[in-house]
């Protein structure tokens, strides 16, 4: 008989089993969650249930490494708040992961950018054109250069009047050109002006030309890189106009003349794209349309911040501000050029406050105040061999055409540049899309006419028409109509203050006649519908009709129309004057006195006779 157990005393078989099942259940329950769904249980079905509630082991566990709740506890709200995407460690969500830049050292390089070792299509495979975005646009390592010692050369792909220019520097608020020749690059004094004062050549804080060794102590071995095209609108509000970016667009198709290969995307878009030997660019493929717009001497508004009234509440709304004038209505960049981002001196200044510099791969610089001060350049093919060769740009040198007096200074590109037949084609055709309204004309249809009236409008916005014969003109128009001469009369009021912008542009996009007093109320007739090729007999060309107090006369409208081949008739009161006459421009000089006159007398009957002839 065994004698009596006290505390020393080995375990029996009975009590090991005992302890055993019981650290198998406090395993099993501790761990709960992960024991039901070993056996294919989902723990979320038990939420609701007596277990759910009596177990702490089937509470809300936190949030998961991505930030979301595990997959099982997430609810309708949470899907539509959060979403429902896809993530992988060390991966930023809803991003396609390509090769991109590392930053940082070690593991901590994959907490920004996305990368991974299986390697995927990046986000330059498929790009049509650069854009912002999750799967399109600019990648971590493409924003960011290390040049060393070497810095890319800044190169001159076209000079006249205006320029583009490949790898231009800005730093600080001032711009730098790079180079071993400067005699490669124009003057600089013919790029671009003053920031004080536009009718003067830059000063050394506006614009320098560095040599590599100058280069490697200013600008240093690394920084920012600005990808694509950068339109760059160098002059202030008050020298901007509706023909700004008529201006740049013309000098940006060069490109296409110039090597020869362009595309049309699905948007209308012409996108050049040259030979890459020609382009200097690196791994960029083609020349991209433009990405940016920058006006870095114009803020965004005109008019100061003013904060909401005290004792207003805490939801009020400060006055709403006037924006800046750059000569374009802000819905014709939207239509035109939706991928197009709009920056002013508000994004130069934080460039300049970052002091990094930056690299902008390719520019087209526009500058009136170096295209006035240097109209020589316009009649000149200029290249980086003939500025090299020492010859002066009053030397007859390839002379493209003779030049014109009274011209704008916006007129260079237009002058300088040889542009493919059509250039014009893709804007007009963007915007008739965003508008729902046929690119082409109609063919032997009676003409549709449109009065710009600025009766309406102050007299600081623009030239009046006389208050007594206005009546008269809107009258006559409108006996056309009745009588079936015309299809359509239309009246638009010269600055667009009483329609909005789209109603405004699906009229003169099919216009056929346009007339108003002479001014900028009549810059909209740039979209005028394209001439039918071959069909002058049949359907004419579209026709502006500008009208002048006499002995003035301004050749913006006239350029314009006839760059784009249609018809333009001048008139003083009531004498026909034709485009580019002798007298007509001798007497450009005396616009500025005639144009303080508030009111001009015409003779509308005799100019619409001659333009139905």
């Amino acid at each position: 008989m065994p004698g009596p157990r006290h505390w020393v005393s080995p375990p029996t078989r009975r009590e090991i089993t005992l302890l055993i099942f019981s650290l198998t259940i406090f395993v099993l329950s501790y761990n709960l969650e992960t024991s039901l769904r070993v056996v294919g249980v989902n723990p979320a079905k038990l939420s609701n249930s007596y277990l759910g509630v009596s177990c702490a082991v089937l509470q809300d566990p936190g949030f998961e490494k991505d930030g979301r709740r595990p997959k099982a506890w997430r609810d309708d709200l949470e899907q539509l708040i959060v979403g429902d995407w896809a993530w992988e460690d060390g991966q930023i969500a809803g991003v396609d992961r390509g090769e991109v830049g590392l930053v940082g050292v070690g593991t901590t390089q994959r907490t920004i950018y996305n990368f991974g070792t299986q390697k995927k299509a990046g986000r330059s495979a498929t790009r049509v054109d650069p854009g912002v975005g999750t799967t399109k646009g600019a990648s971590a390592n493409e924003q960011f250069t290390r040049w060393g010692e070497d810095a890319p050369r800044s190169k001159a792909i076209a000079h006249a009047g205006y320029t583009i220019l490949d790898n231009v520097y800005i730093l600080n608020g001032s711009f730098y050109l790079v180079t071993d020749d400067p005699d490669s690059l124009p003057r600089l004094s013919a790029i671009a002006s003053s920031t004080i004062n536009p009718s003067h050549p830059p000063r050394p804080q506006d614009w320098r030309i560095l040599s590599p060794l100058q280069a490697n102590e200013t600008l240093g071995q690394f920084g920012g890189r600005i990808k694509w095209t950068t339109w760059l609108s160098t002059d202030p509000a008050d020298a901007q106009d509706p023909y700004t970016l008529f201006s740049l667009y013309r000098t940006h198709s060069y490109l296409a003349t110039a090597y020869q290969q362009t595309v049309i995307s699905s948007s209308g878009l012409r996108i050049i794209s040259p030979d890459r030997s020609n382009m200097g660019l690196g791994d960029v493929q083609g020349v991209p349309p433009p990405v940016r717009l920058w006006f870095p001497r114009i803020p965004t508004f005109s008019s100061p911040h003013v904060p909401a009234p005290e004792g207003s509440g805490e939801n009020a709304h400060p006055p709403q501000r006037t924006r800046s004038y750059n000569g374009m209505h802000p819905m014709f960049l939207k239509a035109a050029f939706p991928t197009t981002e709009l920056m002013y001196a508000e994004d130069w200044k934080d460039y300049a406050d970052m002091h990094v510099p930056f690299v902008l791969e390719r520019v087209v610089l526009a500058d009136r105040g170096a295209a006035e001060r240097n109209r020589d350049d316009w009649t000149l093919r200029w290249s980086p061999e003939l500025a090299r060769s020492g010859v002066g740009v009053g030397d007859e040198l390839r002379k493209r055409q003779g030049s014109e007096d009274g011209l704008p200074a916006w007129a260079a590109p237009v002058v300088g540049f040889d542009v493919p037949e059509g250039w014009w084609t893709p804007v007009r055709q963007a915007v008739t899309s965003y508008l729902g309204v046929p690119a082409e004309r109609e063919k032997r249809r009676k003409p549709v006419v449109t009065f710009v009236s600025m009766q309406e409008e102050p007299y600081e916005a623009g030239a009046h028409i006389r208050s007594e014969d206005h009546p008269g003109l809107v009258d006559g128009l409108k006996k056309l109509e009745r009588d079936g001469v015309i299809s359509e009369f239309h009246v638009l009021h010269g600055n667009g203050s009483k329609e909005v912008w789209d109603e405004r542009l699906k009229i003169v996009s099919k216009t056929d006649i346009m007339l108003g007093a002479f001014g900028h109320n009549l810059a909209d007739s740039v979209f005028l519908p394209a001439p039918l090729p071959g069909s002058q007999t049949t359907t004419p060309a579209p026709l502006l009709m500008e009208f002048y107090p006499a002995g003035s006369f301004l050749k913006d409208r006239e350029l314009a129309m006839r760059t784009l081949g249609m018809r333009y008739m001048a008139w003083w009161e009531s004498r026909y004057v034709p485009f580019a006459t002798t007298e007509a421009l001798a007497l450009t000089s005396r616009c500025t006195e005639k144009l303080a006159a508030r009111h001009y007398h015409l003779s509308w009957a005799s100019g619409l006779d001659r333009a139905h002839g």
